[in-house]
């Protein structure tokens, strides 16, 4: 799945995240670090867009690689990806779509980040759910599995479409990203419900957005078990 280096690295253009941001991004890895030995592939997702989902899937994957720890970093968001205006990625690259529907083989990025790699979405495909739910995308994620330290996968928000629920199923734990006073608790209630249904185990949530008193907003400060 791998390639040469100088035809496939992806730049991610980003700006140094505030100190109060990079802490939080610390406490949030070293509560995964230690919920146990067995947590080494991670869903991401939320109830609703617009939570932040998807800088905390960044932020924590390249965290993960600052420890000099294999990481690689998924776009299982297969509908609606923002990745690339996101990070200011100016090239067209084949991903996660073609190689579940056995278009392409070599879908594993080298980023600009020592120790992190990059698994893109690929072009929308009319069927994400079936791809998604396939033995195909399962035994990727057993070789990637053994493969890497840590595997973190951002997924499209479980209260919109189910496929964060069925990635899930696959993974040690799913992390809720939960906007404060944005996301509802019945809202937020139904997609616990919904992944835990489908089999996933729910390892938290990031409360995003959370006031400090003294510094204004900053993301993701807390972190709690069910």
């Amino acid at each position: 799945m791998r390639g040469n280096m100088e035809k496939n690295q992806v730049i991610f253009n980003v700006e140094e995240p505030e100190r109060d941001l990079e802490e939080a991004v610390k406490v949030l890895r070293s509560n995964l670090i230690y919920s146990g030995e067995d947590t080494h592939v991670v869903v991401v997702t939320s109830v609703q867009p617009a939570e932040g989902k998807s800088t905390v899937s960044f932020l924590l994957a390249k965290s993960f690689a600052d420890l000099k720890k294999k990481t690689l970093y998924i776009d299982a968001d297969l509908r609606k990806s923002e990745m690339a205006a996101r990070y200011g990625i100016d090239v067209r690259m084949d991903g996660l779509s073609e190689f579940l529907t056995g278009q392409r083989a070599n879908i594993v990025y080298d980023t600009n980040f020592p120790y992190l790699n990059f698994v893109p979405s690929g072009k929308k495909p009319p069927n994400p759910t079936e791809l998604l739910s396939g033995s195909r995308f399962a035994e990727f994620l057993q070789v990637v599995r053994k493969a890497y330290d840590v595997v973190i996968i951002d997924t499209p928000p479980v209260g919109t479409v189910v496929d964060g629920s069925i990635v899930g199923r696959h993974a040690d734990g799913v992390l809720m990203v939960v906007r404060n006073d944005f996301t509802k608790k019945e809202a937020l209630r139904r997609a616990r419900r919904q992944i835990l249904q489908n089999g996933g185990k729910i390892l938290g949530c990031v409360e995003n957005r959370v006031k400090r008193y003294k510094s204004g907003y900053y993301g993701y400060g807390k972190y709690y078990g069910e």
